[in-house]
């Protein structure tokens, strides 16, 4: 980094962000933690090393350079804080047509500028601002659009979409802007669908794909656009969902790059999910075919009708056949917690191709409120996720990056040492259905009152397992997930 980038803040950042691997009991997988730092995407680098388009709270967007493990922290800012930007909303990283890592932006705050930043082998970041703003219509205040979404081509050009919603009027638009920055082409679409992805096209086209509401079907659901390269619709895939949910709030769709398959993460409201009418609104993990046909969908922890998860920004990732997702939990309920908005915590769940879930294992911090953001596959192995979270008691703010290997998504004994639950039990408080979820196969589970009586047994076939305690007397149970002969996970559940 060049000393004239240096800065005393960074210093001091750099000096209070380094963390060793922890042997706290809460903390053990934690390699990085910083009160001012938040990570929002990884990209590979050389030599095992990874990126980060991190925000340094305070000061401006940053690109670090570090280890898999934490190490060798290196920064380079290419947004400043200075007020000027009534919005700023940046993106994931891709390769560019020669292979560097980059990403794009959107600047205000009159017209909307689209920012290209490159990455040089040596660490060099350059901004280069495309000739051309946004084309939103002239009706339409230019600081309210939201979720920026780009799609890079080989030839260097880019799909850029996004979307002005209000009471009144739903504005989409796609732009297409050359490798010299200038706007070729555009669609504009004026309706009351609301919630799109841009995607690539299925493997052998070129265009974009458009996922939206679906406005034709009887059921809330989504339809999938195909533009070519000129942005003429050239087919939609009406109700691309094949089972009834309501629209969700929060979604993130990811394409394999091999395998050509779409996956969906998002939060949706299921009003009796398990028989449980108080558990409206739950993580929604769906995989299509490149046609935009479901094969199969899986749900994630759930939220009470208070407080909605989220499908954060960069949930999904793959490795080979492999699939990592994580969620985000309020397990307000679960551990008894009486502050929803301190024990927010996640979960991080192992897939196969064909989403037959390999190991599932929840984080639960009773000091720190931690909100997942992104998931990376690391190319050796494992993977890290990003969070965001706070101090419950001092409220300052606690950024942290976890790296989990497979073995302990996947392992028992693995997910202990590293600070992880394999099984849970939700809503806790509860009255009438005590929900045990967990990832083992051939696992079964015990429920026993304070005196030692056993009240339950079955076997757990499913994910989750619900248990009608209709019957059972008000008071405290202990249940135990039982796996290979030994106990796996126990804990505490009150009935009201």
């Amino acid at each position: 980094m060049k000393a004239t980038r240096i800065y005393a803040l960074l210093a001091l950042l750099l000096t209070a962000g380094r963390v060793t691997m922890q042997a706290q009991e809460l903390e053990p997988v934690e390699i990085f933690e910083s009160p001012m730092i938040i990570a929002y995407h990884f990209c590979q680098w050389d030599n095992g090393e990874v990126l980060l388009n991190a925000n340094v709270l305070g000061d401006g967007r940053y690109i670090i350079r570090m280890d898999e493990d934490g190490n060798d922290l290196e920064m380079d800012r290419w947004h400043l804080n200075d007020n000027t930007c009534s919005f700023l909303t940046e993106s994931k990283f891709f390769k560019d047509n020669v292979g560097k890592p980059c990403f794009y932006y959107v600047k205000g705050p009159d017209r909307p500028i689209v920012c290209k930043v490159t990455i040089s082998d040596d660490f060099e970041l350059t901004t280069f601002e495309f000739s051309d703003p946004f084309p939103i219509p002239e009706e339409i205040p230019h600081d309210q659009w939201w979720d920026f979404e780009w799609l890079p081509n080989d030839d260097g050009s880019v799909f850029v979409s996004s979307s002005y919603l209000d009471n009144n009027m739903n504005v989409h638009v796609i732009a297409r802007y050359n490798a010299s920055g200038e706007l070729t082409h555009q669609w504009t679409d004026v309706t009351n669908r609301v919630y799109t992805s841009l995607l690539p096209p299925k493997k052998g086209n070129t265009g974009c794909r458009l996922v939206m509401e679906d406005l034709t079907a009887k059921d809330v659901n989504s339809e999938c656009v195909i533009f070519d390269d000129s942005l003429n619709v050239v087919d939609i895939k009406h109700s691309i969902y094949s089972v009834g949910i309501y629209r969700p709030y929060f979604e993130h769709f990811a394409v394999h790059p091999e395998t050509d398959m779409v996956y969906l993460l998002s939060d949706v409201s299921f009003p009796a999910f398990n028989g449980n009418p108080k558990i409206t609104s739950d993580i929604y993990m769906s995989q299509f075919d490149a046609d935009f046909t479901q094969k199969k969908y899986v749900m994630g922890p759930y939220t009470d009708e208070e407080y909605d998860q989220k499908a954060l920004c960069e949930a999904i990732d793959f490795r080979g056949d492999d699939i990592y997702m994580c969620g985000l939990m309020n397990m307000m309920d679960a551990y008894g917690g009486s502050d929803p908005e301190s024990v927010e915590n996640f979960y991080v769940a192992l897939f196969d191709g064909n989403m037959n879930l390999k190991g599932e294992i929840y984080y639960h911090n009773e000091v720190r409120m931690t909100t997942p953001y992104s998931i990376y596959a690391l190319p050796s192995g494992g993977c890290l996720v990003s969070t965001g979270g706070y101090d419950r008691h001092s409220l300052e703010q606690q950024h942290a990056i976890y790296k989990l290997s497979d073995e302990t998504i996947v392992g028992i004994e693995e997910a202990h040492d590293a600070g992880f639950a394999v099984a849970m039990a939700y809503p806790n408080p509860g009255k009438d259905v005590l929900n045990i979820r967990t990832g083992l196969k051939d696992a079964r589970l015990e429920v026993y009152d304070l005196n030692g009586r056993l009240v339950h047994r079955q076997d757990i076939t499913e994910n989750v397992t619900p248990i009608d305690a209709t019957d059972w007397a008000e008071g405290v149970y202990v249940w135990k997930v039982i796996s290979n002969g030994k106990e796996a996970e126990s804990g505490k559940w009150i009935k009201q």
